[in-house]
């Protein structure tokens, strides 16, 4: 008997050591963690370093704010971080330093002692706790026992949600497994660990899409905003928790890196992104770039050393050494990518299956065409970023409009068609005034081959529609000299109506009218602010110089434009007198283009024949090299019968708008 109750104890001992050292673990590993990625300096330096008043806080911060997105009271949780990593690192001047110790403690005395609260649950149940976790995984083990157990209250007030779904589940259930490990409550830590494990999937509701692409608010694309929550901190805790038992499934990492691998890192060049990837927070300050992933990529090397080749590329990007190469679209999400050597391409559309951007906690408050078609190209970075507070958000580059165009009408026909290299994107295209009268239809297509993007535009229609019709070909920043149809005519600051325009160069890229047309060109300084975009941004004064041709639209006749990389001028003009493409029809039925080695591209808004090849269905199609590549736009899922140089073939396209291809015999 006496045995019996020893070998229990002694179980029971081996079992809490266990938990113990486990528990121990993950938290060394986050605080291993912290200090890798930190981007603090570690110095005196900083926001922090400013003196306290005698309550505990900073006189730059606003203890009052209610703004429910960017909420500035927790800018105080954020420096006692920043203050806890400087004092625990050895390597630091202030390591331990007395004073510094004292200042965090005021600081954090004044947190525990008024304990504020934001109008908005986030700040309160996620973005407050987060800090506070920080604050004790740094400095748990030197914590008065009044300050630690206080501290653990504030980061109780997270909620493990049940019913959250994708980058809200990880955040909620990241916290309380960290809240478990610092209580040593392992039922809570199982818990978690469950949620997350039912969270990282592939899924048509919110979260990774079987295309790679992330939704989060319905279908919508966040890949960078909630999107990055769900990845970054998904694959952190796999990291953390790797050879433990609460290790993740060899599945469920290769969830999240193949969601990295190819969504995150097409749908930007190299860490640089545009508004259509993040919907909402790209009116929020700094974050175009939003897709640097360089301080967690060793992390996920070491996570999955099997793909570490090709982290090892995509960083090397990163830094600026190479590109992406090829066409993909995501069709469940409405966008396209297409990166060369010298650009990238990217296109946000909106069908009936995906939904139109929001405007919620005051951010995105001019963003109403977002998604509509806006279309970009960046080259060096600087092409958008940060040029949110300045930009007409009634002319976004790419996107036909007009006076009082208000939003999008969705329609089913919106989608593409891809070999691995090149691409065609189509939409039928509505656009209305808030109240319904005034109504712009067109079908319009993006054709991107080697160096070229061709959009095409057809069946343009004004119902209603008082003034001119018209599309942005850019909305950028002025990078360089501005010159219209022949070298050195430069284009002086202003606003220039230029008529019969053949081509403008700009930036090392020409905007090339398909016939020569009336460009509305403005070359000016433009002076805006943050807060009128996103209402907890900062209300300083931003001036920045623009580059924006309009491109006024002829409605009696179809119409289009080509964007194309050109170092100089004098190349502009040569493409402009020898162009590599040949548009073979653009109407309402059909829109196509050949390129000089024979690639075909075409939208069928209806059956029809092209050359040699016909089609019982509307379709998308791609012909190169004798493959024939065709698509679903509208995701029903069709079986299409096709004739290509009199030989019938029958050819099953999947919903879901996914490309298939069939070899073709002559």
């Amino acid at each position: 008997m006496k045995f019996k109750i020893t070998f229990l104890l002694s179980f029971k001992l081996f079992l809490l050591l266990s938990t113990q050292a486990q528990s121990d673990t993950i938290l060394d590993r986050y605080k291993a963690y912290l200090f890798r990625t930190s981007a603090l300096q570690m110095t005196s330096g900083g926001s922090w370093s400013a003196p306290l008043n005698a309550h505990g806080q900073w006189a730059d911060i606003n203890y009052e704010d209610r703004e429910p997105a960017g909420w500035k009271v927790s800018r105080h949780l954020q420096r006692i971080k920043e203050m806890a990593q400087v004092w625990v690192t050895p390597m630091t001047v202030q390591y331990h330093d007395k004073q510094l110790w004292e200042k965090i403690n005021v600081a954090l005395d004044h947190w525990l002692l008024k304990r504020y609260k934001s109008d908005n649950w986030w700040h309160n149940e996620i973005g407050v706790p987060r800090y506070m976790r920080d604050i004790l995984v740094l400095l748990r083990n030197d914590l008065s026992a009044l300050r630690l157990k206080q501290s653990l209250e504030i980061l109780a007030q997270h909620k493990v949600h049940d019913d959250f779904v994708a980058g809200n589940l990880i955040w909620c259930a990241d916290l309380g497994l960290h809240y478990g490990a610092l209580t040593k409550d392992t039922v809570l830590m199982d818990r978690c660990r469950k949620l997350l494990m039912r969270e990282i999937q592939i899924t048509r509701g919110e979260g990774v899409q079987p295309d790679h692409s992330f939704h989060q608010h319905g279908n919508r694309l966040q890949m960078y905003q909630y999107g990055k929550a769900y990845l970054w901190e998904g694959l952190r805790l796999a990291w953390q928790l790797r050879e433990t038992s609460l290790a993740f499934p060899e599945e469920k990492v290769n969830i999240l890196t193949n969601a990295v691998l190819n969504g995150w890192q097409w749908m930007a060049r190299g860490i640089h992104t545009v508004p259509g990837t993040m919907d909402r927070s790209s009116s929020r300050k700094g974050e175009l770039q939003a897709a640097d992933l360089r301080p967690l990529i060793p992390f996920i090397r070491e996570l999955d050393p099997a793909k570490a080749n090709a982290f090892n590329t995509m960083e090397a990007i990163q830094n600026g050494k190479g590109s992406m190469k090829g066409y993909r679209y995501y069709p469940y999400s409405d966008f396209a990518a297409y990166h060369r050597p010298g650009f990238s391409f990217f296109l946000k559309t909106i069908s009936t299956r995906t939904l139109a951007t929001e405007s919620i906690n005051r951010e995105n408050l001019k963003g109403k065409l977002l998604n509509s078609g806006d279309a970009y190209l960046v080259k060096n970075g600087r092409e958008y970023f940060d040029l949110m507070p300045v930009w007409d958000y009634t002319l976004l580059p790419g996107v036909t409009t007009f006076a009082n165009a208000h939003q999008i009408d969705r329609q089913a026909f919106v989608g593409g068609v891809a070999s691995e290299t090149e691409g065609l994107f189509a939409m039928d295209y509505v656009l209305k005034d808030k109240s319904g009268t005034q109504t712009l239809t067109a079908r319009k297509c993006w054709a991107a081959y080697q160096d070229v993007v061709i959009c095409l535009l057809s069946g343009m229609k004004g119902t209603n529609v008082s003034g001119n019709i018209f599309t942005a070909l850019d909305q950028c920043r002025w990078q360089s000299d501005i010159t219209v149809n022949k070298p050195g005519n430069v284009i002086k600051e202003g606003i220039h109506t230029v008529k019969d325009v053949h081509w403008i160069h700009h930036a090392g890229f020409a905007y090339m009218p398909l016939s020569p047309a009336t460009i509305d060109l403005h070359a000016k300084e433009v002076t805006g602010t943050w807060t009128s975009i996103n209402a907890s941004e900062t209300t300083e004064k931003v001036t920045e110089k623009m580059f924006m041709p309009v491109l006024v639209h002829d409605t009696s006749r179809a119409t289009g434009y080509a964007l194309a990389l050109c170092t100089t001028p004098g190349e502009a003009r040569k493409l402009f007198n020898r162009p590599n493409w040949n548009v073979l029809r653009n109407d309402d039925q059909c829109q196509a283009i050949r390129f000089n080695d024979g690639t075909k591209m075409a939208a069928f808004y209806a059956p029809g024949k092209l050359d040699e090849i016909q089609t019982d269905k509307p379709c998308l199609v791609l012909i190169k090299n004798g493959v024939l590549y065709a698509s679903d736009p509208s995701h029903t899922g069709i079986s299409v019968r096709f004739t290509f140089s009199g030989k019938s073939f029958e050819l099953s396209l999947p919903p879901g708008g996914i490309t298939v291809c069939k070899k073709l015999h002559r």
